[in-house]
């Protein structure tokens, strides 16, 4: 059997492309799913395309210095494949932030064993919510086939952004904060009347410990509200998903002009 170059060459960009993506995209970026896994399932998919992909099979780079260009261009678009994949998981974080904050539950932040980082334990259960929902309706199956499908539309060493992918990001964090306002409406209001008719109560009562009563109230009515809501929040996340997927080819798009 020939020693192709060129096809190991294609193999292992389009290796790069895919682990780089899996390292960032929801679901697969979680600290329980392990590195050994990502590379594992991403040399099966590079594997598997590479008999689909022989048309765009470029020649041998010529030099170990291009070869490295096209897998930093190749790191580069599975990056913001990755997150542009995260946008309205960034949306449930805003919105739990949101709610964590005007609870009070900010007071008290804890480490997410899922993102390693400092969030509420609002945050955390919409986080938690979210990725249920997202399994329930096959999104990891989505980005896994928006992923293969961006190696035709975005063929390997064929990265050009430009001005319209900040625009499209600019978009999408305005999106993000529109659906985590959604996703805490509800609370929100709920709060907001709490704290009103408390500082009606202290009018009414000046001698009584408003702070000390707030503050348990508040806890309270937050844990109703939001085992009342969580349905809601379930619906508005995957309708918005569901949208968000028809439209992630648009994406694409940009990242080849």
């Amino acid at each position: 059997m020939p020693f192709d170059v060129a096809q190991i060459e294609f193999f292992v960009l389009i290796f790069v492309r895919i682990v780089t993506a899996l390292a960032v995209l929801p679901i697969f970026r979680n600290a329980a799913f392990p590195a050994m896994a990502k590379a594992g399932l991403a040399g099966a998919m590079a594997l598997l395309l590479l008999p689909s992909l022989q048309t765009q099979l470029p020649s041998t780079s010529g030099s170990l210095f291009a070869f490295f260009n096209l897998a930093i261009r190749e790191s580069l678009c599975g990056i913001l494949i990755g997150f542009a994949g995260q946008a309205l998981f960034f949306a449930v974080e805003v919105g739990g932030q949101l709610l964590g904050f005007q609870a009070g539950f900010s007071i008290v932040a804890s480490i997410d064993p899922n993102t390693e980082a400092e969030s509420t334990v609002l945050t955390q259960t919409y986080n938690l919510m979210a990725m249920m929902v997202f399994l329930s309706i096959g999104g990891h199956h989505m980005m896994l086939r928006a992923l293969a499908d961006s190696l035709t539309t975005v063929p390997v060493g064929g990265l050009a952004a430009d001005g319209r992918l900040a625009q499209w990001g600019v978009t999408m964090a305005g999106t993000a904060l529109t659906v985590g306002i959604k996703l805490a409406a509800p609370l929100m209001v709920t709060l907001l009347l709490t704290d009103i008719g408390l500082g009606i109560l202290t009018r009414v009562a000046p001698t009584m410990n408003v702070f000390v009563l707030g503050f348990p109230l508040k806890i309270g009515v937050t844990l109703v509200v939001v085992s009342l809501t969580m349905g809601v929040a379930a619906s508005i996340f995957t309708m918005e998903y569901s949208e968000y997927a028809r439209n992630i080819n648009v994406f694409h798009k940009l990242l080849h002009p």
